[in-house]
């Protein structure tokens, strides 16, 4: 079974190292043909040529980081197969960002393999990477793929894939926020919203949790209760400051848990109330 490590900071280097054969003099040396090797623990990961460019992890990563840094990103899934021979980052859309719609269902995904029978691939699938089968998956929803020939590093680098993603779902934001901006919200379209929205009548609700959600209508950050815009910001700055009692139970529950699912149903209803 292929060994999996997810979460790992992936702060490792790889090498091509001689290949060595034993003969009736001694080991003699392969030229044809060379190894990949962890610089860490000097764990051997595939055989290429020597015409092989190696795209070093903290490459992949910089593909990423700068829209990380800014905010825009959040990446929610890295790691790697088969002690380190196959690479993996995904990343989604930072929450603010998340954009009802099938095409922002998909993760940014990048992909490399220290193998030499694997490109390096950056695209949006649907397939979050757990194992071996995912991650063919995955590969084979990404249609941009570089092979680990001479320059192989600088066109990873290049690539617009992730600049024109998050471009892509910060226009439909924009247009998003317009609309919720611009449509009034009454207190009874703010109630009727919450209950579609969590799913149940306001009247089961805990009384401090309406208090709450009515409170950040009207006083939450940016907020003065009159626009479908700050109902959405109510909902969600509920489920990033008020959610659970720890900043780590706050932020699983508004990126993973059911608060990540609230919030995209809050965009999705908010939405078409605002297009009534």
């Amino acid at each position: 079974m292929a060994t999996f490590k997810v979460n790992d900071d992936l702060n490792w280097t790889v090498s091509k190292r001689t290949l060595c054969y034993m003969t009736t003099d001694g080991l003699q040396s392969w030229t044809e043909k060379q190894a990949v090797v962890r610089d860490d623990n000097d764990v051997a990961l595939g055989v290429v040529s020597p015409g092989y460019e190696i795209v070093q992890n903290a490459d992949l990563k910089q593909v990423v980081a700068p829209m990380v840094s800014e905010g825009l990103l959040t990446v929610t899934n890295q790691g790697y197969l088969n002690k380190g021979a196959k690479v993996f980052i995904q990343a989604e859309v930072a929450q603010d960002f998340q954009v009802a719609g099938e095409s922002y269902k998909g993760l940014i995904t990048l992909l490399n393999g220290h193998t030499g029978n694997a490109s390096v691939a950056i695209g949006t699938t649907a397939t979050r990477v757990i194992c071996s089968n995912t991650f063919a998956m995955a590969y084979k929803d990404i249609g941009e793929k570089f092979r680990h020939t001479e320059g192989v590093t600088d066109r990873v680098l290049d690539s617009r894939t992730v600049i024109d993603y998050v471009n892509e779902a910060m226009r439909k934001y924009a247009e998003f926020v317009e609309k919720l901006d611009t449509t009034p919200c009454s207190p009874l379209q703010l109630a009727r919203a919450v209950e579609t929205i969590y799913q149940q009548p306001v009247d089961k609700m805990r009384d401090s949790f309406v208090s709450q959600l009515n409170n950040l209508f009207y006083n939450g950050k940016g907020n003065s209760g009159k626009t479908m815009y700050d109902a959405f910001n109510a909902i969600t700055e509920y489920a990033t400051h008020y959610s659970r009692k720890n900043a780590s139970g706050r932020f699983n529950y508004a990126n993973f848990g059911k608060g990540a699912d609230i919030n995209r149903r809050a965009l999705a209803v908010l939405n078409e109330m605002a297009t009534v």
